[in-house]
């Protein structure tokens, strides 16, 4: 045993990259079941368990971060009184949910308290996402890939079942992608991983991706306006305003050809939409054409939560309804753990997160070079994203991107 646990400190940091590495694998091999073999048994979410379970033995076992047990008592206690007082309903699923939503928090805590013991570097998220990119972009021009939309939108989500959930890693890790793309060499690589990557989230049809980009490259303009400027490099400035008008004009001529915004046309045809103008005075049409319908399903959950016993209150009303065979989830995180898991439920996941949160706003330097930034952006859009498209931090295939992301900010060193 001992042999083992010096292999895994010698080796710690190898081993989670390599996990990280096959997660598109894990996913992929979940789309396959699913669609192609019409079976239910979720390789992805037994693999990530798995690794849950690895990690807590390398920080209360190796390490002896003892203290961590005491988080994972109170979530147990918690599970036990949330399925006895939805006893009723179908545990299956409801233990299913828990473990989704509460598997953020657990492994959060779990690698926070050896975050000194963690390096995986960046190019480790690059490569996932690449790999994650490789398996749309590949299905999407073989035509082989499954569609992000069952009905009425176009758009495909390459070899993957849940749109959603690729979308979210694809933009979280952008911000690092963008990294690694600044750097001067291997020029014409790049240039094609930037085209494949283009094509890519235009072709899935789904706003959040195309979205992040439009906040990852503005917030590169107004760093490197800012740069410029307090540098004093005024011809570079006149260059970069004249490659940004290009770029839009650009922009304009290919948009209207990708999926994302035929989408868009045909939303806005089913909505029977005469103006721009009907999307911001019609409540309706705002949150069908913005929001797709979150706020609607968030007003439902939001009656059958006032119509609940106190208990349901405290412990949340679950994934099922007596009413309905399967609960549809609002899809904006932040709801989901209050209705779903109670006022409880929300106080132990989000005291986690919200210490880390202000672990991470503490380690922030008082001169950022772009590199720190685009980690900034990418904490940023985990927060928008959780909050308006979800599957950001109550899916464990997401979510463990999130941690690797907020352990990267709280080790980023202050530039003397």
């Amino acid at each position: 045993m001992k042999k083992i646990n010096n292999y895994i400190k010698k080796n710690l940091n190898k081993i989670i990259s390599i996990f990280i590495l096959i997660s598109p694998i894990l996913d992929l091999l979940v789309s396959i079941s699913i669609n192609v073999l019409h079976h239910n048994l979720n390789i992805g979410i037994i693999a990530r368990m798995l690794f849950l379970l690895f990690i807590y033995y390398v920080s209360v076992i190796i390490y002896h971060k003892r203290k961590n047990l005491i988080y994972i008592f109170l979530c147990i206690i918690y599970l036990i009184a949330y399925l006895i007082i939805g006893y009723k309903d179908a545990i299956m699923i409801n233990i299913h949910g828990f473990m989704r939503t509460f598997y953020f928090p657990i492994i959060l805590l779990g690698m926070y308290s050896v975050k000194d013991k963690i390096k995986v570097e960046k190019k480790v998220l690059v490569r996932t996402c690449l790999l994650y990119i490789l398996l749309i972009f590949i299905p999407v021009i073989t035509k082989t890939g499954f569609n992000s939309y069952s009905v009425a939108k176009l758009g495909s989500t390459g070899w993957f079942n849940s749109t959603n959930e690729i979308s979210g890693i694809i933009s979280i890790i952008l911000p690092i992608l963008f990294i690694e793309l600044s750097k001067k060499e291997k020029i014409i690589l790049k240039i094609i991983i930037s085209v494949i990557f283009l094509y890519v989230i235009s072709e899935m049809g789904t706003k959040t991706p195309i979205l992040s980009l439009l906040i990852v490259l503005l917030g590169t303009f107004i760093y490197t306006i800012i740069k410029t400027i307090k540098d004093k490099k005024y011809k570079l400035l006149s260059g970069i305003l004249v490659i940004t008008v290009l770029l839009s004009v650009g922009a304009v001529v290919l948009i209207p050809k990708t999926n994302f915004y035929k989408n868009i046309m045909i939303h806005a045809k089913y909505l029977k939409l005469d103006s721009p103008k009907d999307i911001f005075t019609d409540d309706y049409v705002f949150d069908h054409f913005i929001f797709s319908q979150r706020i609607s399903f968030l007003e439902n959950t939001d009656n059958r939560y006032d119509k609940v016993k106190l208990t349901k209150k405290l412990f949340g009303m679950g994934y099922v309804s007596k009413k309905i065979t399967n609960y549809k989830e609002i899809e904006m995180d932040y709801y989901d753990v209050w209705y779903n898991h109670g006022i409880i439920g929300f106080i132990l996941f989000f005291s986690i997160y919200l210490y880390i949160l202000f672990k991470v706003f503490k380690s922030l330097p008082k001169k950022i070079d772009y590199e720190k930034y685009m980690m900034y952006i990418s904490l940023f859009l985990i927060l928008i994203l959780s909050l308006f498209s979800g599957h950001i931090i109550t899916t464990p295939s997401v979510s463990l991107f999130v941690v690797l992301i907020l352990l990267n900010l709280i080790n980023i060193k202050h530039v003397k």
